[in-house]
């Protein structure tokens, strides 16, 4: 029996003018595909592109990007953009397209292990602008939401990408304490204390890509109009909302087959509930290998121009809830139980002094000492944690 591949739909994604419905058309089951390309082709912000291989069901490991790819996106009027560049943060390839121009057709051209592969030639979708991007509170956190309005010129689908950053803090500010931190019983090799005596890890951002398929049509209303439609919820203990967090939200318009792609491959991982999804069918996307017609390609690139807004939401700013984050930060004190200061020692634990003295496993006669596990004063110990600010931070 063959192996069946799977493909990953957690694509970091991208997203037009007909005002008649547009039916999705069910699917026969096919071979899995050999490579997975999705992308935008986008005036007013950068083209991205992501490349992968597709992994045996059942494997733990992601997809592997296929790396070292040659690609351009080419205008049927003669155009020819610079070649991509490669992002190892974001794990995608980038053209810089702010200023692509609306009068022609547009496909991408890519190189990659010996076979070479190109989009259908498409025009560029006009997106109407963003209204507004919204939040609401709720019993459970909070949800996200979107608004805009179009007219009769632009298309009824739409699709939201976004990009969300948040600062949070570690619980305890050790700004004051002295002493040589430990962790793990072993010497703990930082400054931890910078030259004004504060804790450098107080502070920490973190940074996710679209981990949702976000989808639309208007074709059902009297309004071409994307009215508070909600992308996602976060949860009132989640790490993002403890303190400042900004949302940069991206609109695209889709064609009819756009739509119905993204519909399909939306309602297949949903029901799979993980990033890895079986292929669910004839999913009919517009990339093909022209080098190779036997090699079976998955995947989508739309051409669009883009449209962005970005909101901070503030944890002071709640009416309704309080942020429930917790950090599992444990302290406590020599005169503390012994419980709380054993499981310490169990987990790892950083230690400080109010006078100075070097270890306190050395002295255990010290009062002033108090013991953390890390997640307490070294905020770093949140999983994807970077101290790289942001240059669009408020503060």
């Amino acid at each position: 029996m063959k192996k069946t591949k799977i493909a990953l739909v957690a694509f970091t994604l991208l997203i037009t003018s007909c005002i008649e419905e547009y039916k999705i058309q069910e699917m026969v089951p096919f071979e899995s595909p050999d490579i997975v390309i999705q992308g935008r082709i986008t005036s007013g912000s950068e083209s991205v592109f992501y490349l992968s291989k597709t992994q045996p069901i059942g494997s733990e490991e992601p997809p592997e990007s296929i790396l070292n790819a040659e690609i351009t996106i080419l205008g049927q009027n003669g155009y020819e953009s610079p070649k991509a560049t490669f992002d190892i943060e974001e794990d995608c390839y980038i053209i810089n397209t702010q200023d692509l121009p609306d009068n022609t057709l547009y496909a991408v051209l890519i190189k990659a292990e010996g076979e070479t592969y190109q989009s259908d030639f498409q025009e560029l979708f006009i997106t109407p602008s963003i209204e507004s991007v919204s939040y609401k509170e709720r019993e459970d956190g909070i949800s996200i939401h979107v608004t805009s309005y179009g007219d009769e010129g632009n298309s009824p689908y739409y699709l939201w990408a976004y990009g969300e950053d948040w600062e949070f803090h570690a619980p305890d500010n050790i700004n004051g304490l002295k002493g040589i931190p430990v962790y793990s019983k072993e010497i703990y090799n930082l400054p931890f204390l910078d030259e004004n005596g504060n804790n450098p890890y107080l502070y920490c951002w973190g940074h996710n890509g679209s981990k949702h398929i976000n989808i639309y049509n208007t074709t059902t209303l009297t309004e071409n109009t994307a009215k508070e439609v909600e992308l996602f919820r976060i949860p009132i203990d989640d790490v993002r909302i403890s303190y400042i967090y900004s949302i940069l939200v991206k609109q695209y318009s889709l064609s009819p087959e756009g739509y119905q792609y993204y519909s399909l491959i939306k309602k297949y991982s949903e029901e799979s509930s993980g990033l890895f999804t079986p292929i669910p069918g004839e999913v009919k996307g517009n990339i093909s290998c022209i080098s190779n017609p036997d090699i079976k390609v998955l995947g989508y690139v739309l051409a669009s121009t883009c449209q962005t807004k970005r909101i901070y939401i503030y944890e002071s700013d709640f009416k309704q809830i309080c942020s429930e984050y917790d950090s599992g930060c444990i302290s406590a004190g020599w005169g503390d139980n012994f419980f709380n200061l054993n499981k310490i020692y169990t987990e790892g634990v950083i230690a400080m002094t109010y006078n100075g003295e070097l270890s306190p496993f050395l002295n255990p006669n010290l009062t002033e000492t108090i013991f953390y596990t890390r997640e307490c004063i070294d905020c770093r110990a949140v999983e994807g944690s970077t101290k790289k600010r942001p240059d669009f931070w408020p503060n």
